[in-house]
């Protein structure tokens, strides 16, 4: 390694602290597990997402910069090609790091204006497969895919189960790297904590099936706590109108605090997963450090995050019944240790600096 330390820009969050997503935990675990003298992180954060005395520009030993725009919907197309065209022009980063295809038609012009810059792109999971997107927004989430492919060096994707499907499309050999998990082993909130209930966290969208969960725990009898954005689309809000007051059924808002978290997750008998598409999603491999009782929608997908352990559903019928059966979906103790060591944050720190031919291939982070 050179005696100074390379500079990665992080381009496609919200930014760190994480308050949104997974590529936002993404962000903040390589920034909380990677050493200065090891690589310079260059985090680009929206501006707006934090509160004026929360702008400091270090972070975890790390530089954060601030967008004026927002990092979410149309606007993240601008918000990260600003990043982009900053990381390449001003900041003169060696790697640019890309979590997500908002801003991939700026690479190009990014690439032009830093040709020794290098660029990593983790495509998340096939965004133009959900269903909340209409036929126009497919399109262009396609064309920003393939754009983000040919203009990278190495692309990474975050399930096994997605490397032969970014292979047969854009034919090359993508990097596989999931996420980790263990940054939710924090003490639980202090006070009194729910018992004996069924755990959901997600995102309110359709492809996340959120109204099959939320039927088959009716259905079931079961007590369940279910924290999403009810109010971020109809979709949420009728779910939340529909069964908001369900006997049995707690219909939370999103929570962000970890320990607020832990004591949902720690007082739960077990974790339901409804996500049908994208990679690893973060939610499943949060479970498996809480709880030993997994059950996910049956997909590709969940199926190679757990190594095909726990239980898996495909209706409101499976789900219901597989609910109502005792030790339901329990993973046994050695597969469940095999899994958390799979997800454990600082490997995937250290696949992250291999991939940017930071760390010489077989050294660790």
């Amino acid at each position: 390694m050179a005696d100074k330390a390379a500079l990665i820009g992080v381009v496609g969050t919200v930014g760190v602290p994480a308050r949104y997503g997974g590529f936002e935990t993404l962000a903040e675990q390589l920034a909380r597990n990677i050493d200065a003298d090891q690589a310079r992180l260059l985090i680009y954060c929206q501006k707006s997402a934090y509160a004026r005395e929360e702008r400091s520009a270090v972070f975890a030993n790390h530089t954060r910069c601030f967008v004026p725009l927002s990092a979410n919907g149309v606007q993240s197309m601008a918000h990260d090609a600003l990043a982009m065209l900053h990381a390449a022009l001003i900041a003169r980063v060696d790697v640019l790091l890309v979590l997500g295809t908002s801003g991939a038609w700026a690479l190009p012009l990014a690439r032009l204006l830093r040709p020794s810059m290098r660029v990593v792109t983790n495509i998340d999971g096939l965004e133009w497969r959900r269903a909340k997107y209409g036929r126009p927004a497919k399109m262009v989430l396609k064309v920003l895919e393939w754009l983000a492919v040919k203009a990278s060096h190495r692309v990474i994707a975050d399930n096994a189960a997605l490397l032969p499907i970014v292979s047969a499309i854009h034919r090359i050999e993508p990097v596989m790297i999931a996420y980790g998990g263990d940054h939710i082993m924090v003490p639980p909130a202090p006070g009194p904590a729910p018992a004996g209930h069924w755990l959901a966290i997600a995102r309110i969208e359709p492809e996340n099936n959120c109204a099959m969960i939320l039927e088959a725990a009716a259905l079931a009898g079961v007590p369940l706590i279910f924290v999403g954005n009810w109010a971020a689309n109809d979709y949420g809000r009728e779910l939340k109108s529909r069964w908001g007051r369900s006997p049995g059924l707690t219909l939370l808002d999103p929570i962000y605090e970890q320990a607020a978290l832990a004591q949902l997750r720690q007082s739960a008998v077990g974790y339901v997963h409804g996500h049908s598409v994208g990679g690893t999603n973060p939610s499943l491999v949060e479970a498996l450090f809480c709880t030993d009782r997994v059950l996910a929608f049956d997909c590709a997908f969940n199926r190679a995050t757990l190594h095909e352990e726990g239980a898996f559903f495909d209706s409101v019928a499976t789900l219901a019944a597989t609910l109502a059966q005792p030790d339901s979906g329990t993973i046994p103790v050695a597969a469940l240790q095999s899994l958390r060591n799979r997800y454990l944050w600082r490997s995937i720190t250290g696949d992250y600096l291999r991939v940017t031919s930071l760390t010489p291939p077989g050294s660790g982070a």
